[in-house]
């Protein structure tokens, strides 16, 4: 079985949410603008019916980021980031504090 990769893009916003980070997957932008782009880019390829494990590149250097189980990642979203390190907790849609996936329009441009 092999790998799928992913890039992801960081992105200055400023004020208190700091960076967001977009994911692009075969070419395509799937993640916009996350504060949980690993998470959120599984609950994608999970929506379109691709598990296994995914292998997030810095987008710049191409170094290997992380590797997830994208199954098990699409559960859950990070609910505190402290110098411990990330804390996790199951996706619940009801709860009105998470903000859902949000993804890019996909721009078609004709050629000619």
């Amino acid at each position: 079985m092999t790998t799928l990769t992913a890039r992801l893009h960081p992105k200055w916003v400023g004020g208190r949410d700091g960076y967001r980070y977009s994911i692009i997957c075969r070419g395509e932008l799937i993640v916009d603008r996350s504060r949980d782009p690993e998470c959120d880019a599984a609950r994608v390829l999970l929506a379109r019916g691709i598990t296994g494990k995914l292998t997030v590149l810095d987008g710049k250097t191409g170094k290997p980021r992380i590797i997830i189980d994208i199954e098990k990642a699409a559960k859950v979203r990070v609910s505190e980031e402290s110098r411990d390190g990330l804390r996790f907790r199951p996706v619940d849609p009801a709860d009105s504090s998470y903000s859902p996936v949000e993804t890019a329009p996909v721009k078609v441009r004709a050629k000619g």
